[in-house]
C-alpha cells in the first residue's frame, strides 16, 4: 500500500510517501510556489499512489486544489484529518483546536513511549510560523495550550512595523546581549522563544512536582532545541507521524 501524505501548513507543503508503513520519499512546496504547476509535476515523479491523507491548516481553497490535484492524477480521494474531541486515548480541552496540533498531540502520545515513559506528562511544541504550546497529562487529557508568533514572523512584524529596524535573515547563533540591531533582534527573538517554553516547563514542575519531556516539531525546532530545559526531543514529522493514528480505528 502506497500512502500520500500532506501536511498544508501557514508556509509550506510537507509530502512524503509511503510504501508498507515505510518512508521511501519525501520533501516540500513553498506556499509561494504555484501549485496548479508545480503539484503535477510533483505527483509525476511520486508514481502510484493508492490512498492520500492530509492535514490542512492554510486555508478551505488549498484542500480544494489539492484534493483535486490528488483525484485527478492519482484517481484517489484525499482525505482531510479533522480534530475529534476525544480520540485515540487524546482528550482536547476545547472546540476549534487547530488539526496540526491534535495531530502533533497524537503523534507524540503514542510514540513517545519509546523515549520517555509512556504514562509521562509531555510538551508538544511546534515551532513553525507559529510557535505553539500544548500539555498533554500522562492519561492524555490535554491541558490547554499558548499560541504565539514564531521567529521568522516576530522578526518581519518588527521589519514591517517599524521605521528603521532591519529584516534579518540569518539565524540567531546565541541569546547574549547583541551590539547590533540585528543581533538585538535575532538574539532577543531566540531568547523570547526559549523563554517561552523553559517558562511553561518550569510552572509545570511548580504545579505537579515533575517536569514533563518536551516534543519539539517545525521549522526552527533545530535552533531553539539546544537551550530547552530537561528532556526535549525533536521529532521533524510529528504532525504527519499523526495522520495515520487519526484515520486508523480504535482497537
Amino acid at each position: 500500500m502506497r500512502i500520500l501524505e500532506l501536511d498544508a501548513g501557514n508556509s509550506r507543503l510537507k509530502w512524503r510517501l509511503l510504501n508498507k508503513g515505510q518512508i521511501i520519499s519525501n520533501g516540500f512546496l513553498a506556499n509561494s510556489e504555484d501549485w496548479q504547476y508545480e503539484l503535477p509535476r510533483l505527483f509525476d515523479q511520486i508514481g502510484r499512489v493508492d490512498s492520500a491523507r492530509a492535514s490542512i491548516v492554510s486555508g478551505d481553497e488549498r484542500f480544494t486544489l489539492l484534493s483535486a490535484a490528488v483525484n485527478q492524477h492519482f484517481n484517489v480521494f484525499l482525505l482531510k484529518a479533522e480534530v475529534k474531541e476525544q480520540w485515540r486515548g487524546i482528550q482536547v480541552a476545547y472546540s476549534g483546536l487547530g488539526v496540526d496540533r491534535w495531530l502533533a498531540m497524537l503523534a507524540a502520545h503514542h510514540v513517545g513511549g519509546a523515549e520517555h515513559k509512556e504514562a509521562s506528562s509531555k510538551m508538544v511544541v511546534s515551532c513553525g510560523t507559529a510557535i505553539t504550546i500544548d500539555l498533554l497529562s500522562g492519561s492524555g487529557n490535554h491541558l490547554g495550550g499558548y499560541i504565539v508568533p514564531g521567529v521568522g514572523l516576530m522578526k518581519r512584524m518588527l521589519h514591517t512595523r517599524t521605521a528603521q529596524l532591519p529584516m534579518v535573515e540569518a539565524e540567531a547563533l546565541t541569546m547574549t546581549p547583541g551590539t547590533s540591531s540585528a543581533d538585538c533582534i535575532n538574539n532577543g527573538i531566540l531568547a523570547m522563544a526559549v523563554a517561552m517554553i523553559n517558562t511553561q516547563q518550569s510552572q509545570y514542575k511548580a504545579a505537579y512536582g515533575k517536569e514533563c519531556a518536551i516534543y519539539l516539531t517545525g521549522g526552527d525546532a533545530t535552533l531553539i532545541q539546544p537551550y530547552i530545559h530537561g528532556e526535549c526531543f525533536h521529532h521533524p514529522s510529528l504532525v504527519m507521524d499523526g495522520l495515520g493514528l487519526a484515520f486508523e480505528e480504535e482497537g
